[in-house]
């Protein structure tokens, strides 16, 4: 069944926003996710830590400027991806030498702007940096530069939005989008508004065999704990299916779990041999990397497929819009993600009750198969 409302236009609604591990974009954006599904807002304090894992707090970068001789060179806040995530304050003169140390570009694209996120994976590392154009990187010239920024740090939760849609079991199948990074459609507010339009569409089925759970939630840290909250649960966690950058024009790509033999796997397997015949598929972490790794953690070990568009040259930069965002893509993406699901609903595993040698060819059972007889 097809929703009423195109995918996209929910990214349209979701993606102008400043997102981040807890900035206040996610926060700005929570009115639109309600919009969507009345969701539940886990909420967890700046400072936590998990596993050597830490929530930061938020940070506003207020001023970030390179001059030379007195000149503006560049103005990292002419862009909303013009510092680098996690941005500290610096102020302080550089050679060209130490500044480039400090300057992040696209080499397959000089008038991109980088969006670059390293800092969500290095929390204990405390760096400054720019995301600039390759142009102006490869004018800079040599030179004293003067270096001004400035950024405003204050109190802030993290939050994880988390749908449920019942079923008549208690074991669950979580869907699962991140929203963490800025201003990027694809990546991954398209897998956010596949997964609110699964979660619509499974409403619709009557007899739902397994409870479905939505989870959208800054990638690795929100979900390590969310999980980490919901440790009592995770027995009847039996599977997740994570959505990412699936909306670019491109093929469907599936990537298996840690063992690549779990039912959901033989599922998705079923799924795109079926509708798709020729397609790209890889073992765990070959083809994306994301909270796969944090669903399969050990103590958890909760089987995880990816599905992707991944990768598109768009992929981390300022062209990664609702432009480049495919009604048709979204719909196939939402498509296959149900039918993996149906999938899993339909699977019976059949076990026999009964002891002894049964007369097969008895009128009371009559299934007997005739067999070659050498005499």
């Amino acid at each position: 069944m097809i929703h009423n409302e195109f995918i996209k236009s929910i990214v349209e609604r979701l993606y102008p926003f400043s997102y981040g591990i807890n900035r206040s974009g996610n926060d700005d954006a929570i009115e639109k996710f309600m919009h969507e599904l009345d969701f539940v807002v886990h909420e967890y304090e700046d400072g936590e830590e998990l596993n050597g894992w830490s929530i930061p707090e938020n940070e506003k970068v207020t001023k970030a400027e390179i001059r030379l001789d007195g000149k503006l060179i560049y103005d990292g806040l002419s862009s909303p991806l013009g510092t680098i995530m996690a941005c500290t304050g610096f102020t302080g003169k550089v050679s060209l030498f130490e500044l480039k140390e400090h300057l992040y570009f696209k080499d397959s694209d000089p008038d991109a702007i980088v969006f670059n996120c390293m800092q969500f994976y290095r929390p204990a590392k405390n760096t400054w940096g720019f995301c600039i154009q390759k142009k102006i990187f490869d004018a800079l010239k040599e030179g004293e530069y003067e270096i001004d920024i400035r950024v405003e740090r204050d109190p802030r939760k993290m939050r994880v939005l988390d749908y449920t849609l019942p079923g008549e079991s208690d074991e669950t199948i979580i869907i699962q989008a991140h929203n963490c990074h800025p201003y990027q459609a694809n990546d991954d507010i398209s897998g956010c508004a596949c997964g609110i339009e699964m979660i619509k569409r499974l409403m619709n089925i009557k007899h739902r065999r397994y409870t479905y759970r939505l989870i959208i939630c800054p990638e690795l840290t929100g979900t390590m704990f969310w999980l980490d909250a919901h440790n009592h649960l995770a027995d009847k966690f039996i599977s997740a299916i994570i959505l990412a950058a699936v909306g670019n024009d491109s093929e469907l790509k599936v990537q298996y779990s840690f063992t690549g033999n779990a039912l959901v796997d033989d599922s998705a397997r079923h799924v795109f041999d079926c509708k798709y015949g020729n397609y790209i598929s890889g073992p765990f972490r070959t083809i994306y990397g994301n909270d796969e790794t944090v669903f399969e953690s050990p103590g958890f070990s909760i089987p995880s497929i990816s599905l992707t568009r991944y990768p598109f040259p768009e992929y981390h930069s300022n062209k990664d819009t609702p432009d480049i965002v495919k009604e048709d893509m979204l719909q196939d993406t939402v498509d296959t993600g149900l039918q993996i699901c149906q999938v899993m609903e339909m699977n019976v595993s059949y076990k026999f009750i009964k002891k002894g040698l049964f007369c097969l060819s008895h009128p009371k059972y009559n299934l007997y198969k005739m067999a070659w007889d050498p005499s």
